[in-house]
């Protein structure tokens, strides 16, 4: 057995905020280490085998490119690190990713007529825009992950930089609360217009969300992060019950493994009817 841990993300950065996460990454060959134990001395960490890295330097993630530019060496056989050393994806699979998480956000149309149903948006639309900055830059050759940062090398303006750090803002009370029936006043001050605001400026698509929908499951097909993220918006509109995948969401780097099993057996389920 051999793995190393790798710390990644604002904290390794030194650009962290009072709601940023340690991000923690451990990568492993031939056997896995123990989960439990190394979580219950690091905390939340994303596991990751050599194969696992290997796949995604195929498929031409970001993520690797991030560690690589970011990552910072916390323990173990350092050996590992050269998986993912200088890697850059290929330019076109950079757009093939940007044009689908684009697609994705044109597609979203609606959200749970909740508060934290409009939070959802806030929390989803992050990601989504975030891997949009990302790759917009990756294509220019800025390789930058720091959100202030990405978002000025991408040339918003400064309005539109507020705009996105308040969405950043309805993300971590997204994450704070949706395990929870009640939700605090604080939560009232967001208004998912602003969501449509931001996707124009960074996708130059003109989008509409409304309050209120129902989910076609037919139409999730692919197994992936998103469709996991509209399960989660079908539990909070209430057309599914599932109290431990929200759970799980909860601390998705941890049970990102589980969480395409019990994606892949919700989406089966439902589309039986």
């Amino acid at each position: 057995m051999s793995f190393v841990i790798i710390q990644c993300g604002s904290s390794a950065r030194g650009d962290a905020n009072i709601n940023s996460d340690i991000d923690l990454v451990c990568i492993w060959s031939e056997t896995p280490p123990n989960y439990d134990a190394i979580s219950s001395e690091y905390g939340d960490v994303m596991f990751y085998s050599q194969e696992t890295i290997r796949r995604m330097k195929e498929k031409g993630s970001l993520f690797l490119t991030h560690l690589d530019v970011d990552g910072v060496f916390v323990t173990g056989n350092k050996n590992l690190l050269n998986e993912f050393k200088d890697f850059r994806p290929l330019k076109s699979q950079i757009t093939k990713q940007h044009n689908e998480t684009r697609r994705l956000i044109t597609r979203l149309q609606w959200y749970p007529d909740s508060i934290i149903g409009q939070l959802w948006l806030c929390d989803v639309i992050y990601v989504a825009l975030r891997t949009c900055v990302y790759c917009k830059n990756a294509l220019s050759g800025h390789y930058a992950f720091g959100y202030l940062d990405a978002l000025a090398k991408f040339g918003l303006s400064e309005e539109n930089i507020r705009t996105m750090l308040i969405i950043r803002q309805g993300k971590y009370l997204y994450r704070k609360n949706r395990t929870t029936a009640s939700c605090t006043s604080e939560l009232s001050c967001f208004d998912g217009k602003l969501v449509e605001l931001a996707c124009r400026a960074i996708t130059e698509c003109t989008v509409r969300f409304v309050a209120g929908g129902s989910t076609k499951w037919e139409k999730i097909k692919r197994n992936d992060y998103w469709s996991e993220r509209l399960i989660e918006r079908a539990i909070l509109n209430g057309e599914y019950h599932d109290d431990e995948f929200m759970k799980k969401m909860t601390r998705h780097n941890y049970h990102k493994v589980s969480l395409k099993t019990d994606a892949s057996k919700i989406l089966e389920s439902q589309k039986k009817y």
